[in-house]
This record gives structure tokens, sequence and C-alpha cells, in this order.
């Protein structure tokens, strides 16, 4: 999933990692990148929703936004373009809300409740070609009402708008999701994962109630790429065992543990960048 800050989703961040890999009188050493999840946080308003006027509010985002103080809503600073003049762009749509909600969607990876949210938002910008559109505006994508991995309430199917008060931050686990498959997977709950993949998904070193899925498919920033003239997306060998020994050919420009599967394979298998 996407990684839907409010904060809907966890953070990658790039580790380097040396392999070597063998040829004649040649050792080759590549970069793995390894997605490291942070603890989940949310924020808690207590204060009461306000209708601010946007007319005593700096415009942003190419008139899609204004300027407003992001600790007083549900979104992190982190995740939103900051205004010359102080304050963060928020959504024109949020900031007019005034306690209504989202239009409902259903979230691409479960088939779970969601809800349309602004391109405006930097993840859900950097993910737009993996989240679904669906029946939101051009300039929004679905988000996740309840996060795939961790479960807990994103609060972007409630009641929306900016409040009176600063908002504070809730860590919501003690440490961050299991990983599996050398770091280029995440427990998921069986019933959570897609229903057309989940059987082909492997368990790995995960619980016995949970599958491994790729951490890029849940976090929406699958990577596309092009094998023999067939566009697909890269994922890593662990998830496509029956390609395993194709790897010299299906490479492209994936990742040292990654094959390019042709999207005529993982368009049915709800895999980002093939819908």
């Amino acid at each position: 999933m996407p990684e839907v800050k409010a904060r809907s989703g966890a953070i990658a961040i790039v580790v380097g990692v040396a392999i070597a890999g063998c040829s004649v009188f040649e050792t080759r050493h590549e970069t793995v990148t390894l997605p490291v999840r942070e603890k989940a946080e949310t924020r808690a308003c207590d204060s009461p929703i306000i209708l601010p006027n946007l007319a005593d509010l700096p415009a942003c985002g190419d008139g899609k936004g204004h300027c407003f103080p992001a600790e007083q809503t549900i979104f992190d600073a982190e995740n939103l373009e900051d205004c010359p003049s102080g304050g963060s762009c928020l959504p024109d749509k949020y900031l007019t809300m005034n306690g209504k909600k989202a239009t409902s969607c259903t979230f691409h990876i479960n088939g779970k409740p969601g809800a349309c949210v602004s391109l405006l938002l930097k993840d859900i910008a950097a993910n737009k070609d993996a989240l679904r559109q669906e029946n939101c505006e051009p300039d929004e994508r679905c988000a996740p009402c309840n996060h795939p991995i961790e479960g807990f309430d994103t609060k972007l199917c409630g009641e929306l708008g900016p409040h009176e008060k600063a908002c504070a931050s809730e860590a919501l686990n003690e440490s961050p999701a299991e990983t599996c498959c050398h770091g280029m997977g995440v427990c998921m709950k069986t019933e959570d994962a897609p229903a057309e993949s989940r059987d082909d998904m492997p368990r790995d070193v995960c619980p016995e109630e949970k599958v491994c899925a790729p951490a890029a498919m849940v976090d929406g920033k699958t990577k596309t790429c092009d094998v023999l003239g067939i566009p697909g997306v890269c994922l890593d060998v662990c998830f496509a065992a029956m390609l395993r020994g194709t790897t010299q050919v299906t490479r492209a420009d994936c990742g040292p543990t990654e094959l390019c599967l042709p999207c005529v394979i993982g368009k049915g298998q709800g895999m980002p960048g093939c819908d």
C-alpha cells in the first residue's frame, strides 16, 4: 500500500547490502535495496473541526490547495509540500470538508473500504500509478480506511477537516511490521491478502495465520520493467519460484534478487503497475 501518511503506511528506507555474483575469473558486487519499516503512527485530533475561510489563506498546489498548519490536521507535515509563507499545502477539498466524509472507494490490495485522497499528499502522488482512481476525481486516488498490514484506522474515512487545535501523534505498535523473504516481503494476514494471489504467496518465516506479501505490492511502489518487449513489474524471485531459472533472461533492469514478471501474468494477481 501504498505508503499513505496520516499515517496509513510504513516508510521504506534504502539500505545498501553487498552481495557477490560469480562468473569466470570475476566477482561482481551489486547493491540490494531493502525496505525498512518504521513503527506505525497516526494522529489523534480531540478538538472540534473548523471551516477556515480560504480567502484568508495563501493559495498553493496549482490552485488546488491552500496553506494551513499541518499540525491541526490528520496529516504529517513531511507528507505535504511546505508553503513559503508558513504552514503546509493542504487540499481545498479537505480544508472545506467541515466534518463530511471523503468519497468512498475500494482499496486495490484487499478489496476493503477506502477513501479518495488528493494527489497533493506526497505519498499519494508518488504512487499514483499503482493506486487506483476508481470513482475518485482525476486528482485523487483510493487509499485504505485501515492499514492493510497493521490494521489501524488511517482516519481517512471518518469525519474530515482541519481542527481548532493541534493534533497529537500516537504510536500504534511496539515494533515494525514483520519482514520475510530476505527483507523483500512483509507478513500479511492471509484474509487481507488479495484473494487472487494469496494461494501463491509463500509463508516463509511468517506466523501460521499470515503469508509473505511483496513489500512493493503493499507499499504501492512496484517498479515497472520490460522483458522481450513485454511490459511487466519487478518482483523478487521469492515470489516467483516458477520463473526462478529464467532470471538471466527475465531480470531486465530489476534488482539483483528480482526478475521482470510479465503483466500478462501479474495483472490477475493484484500487482500494482499491471492494472
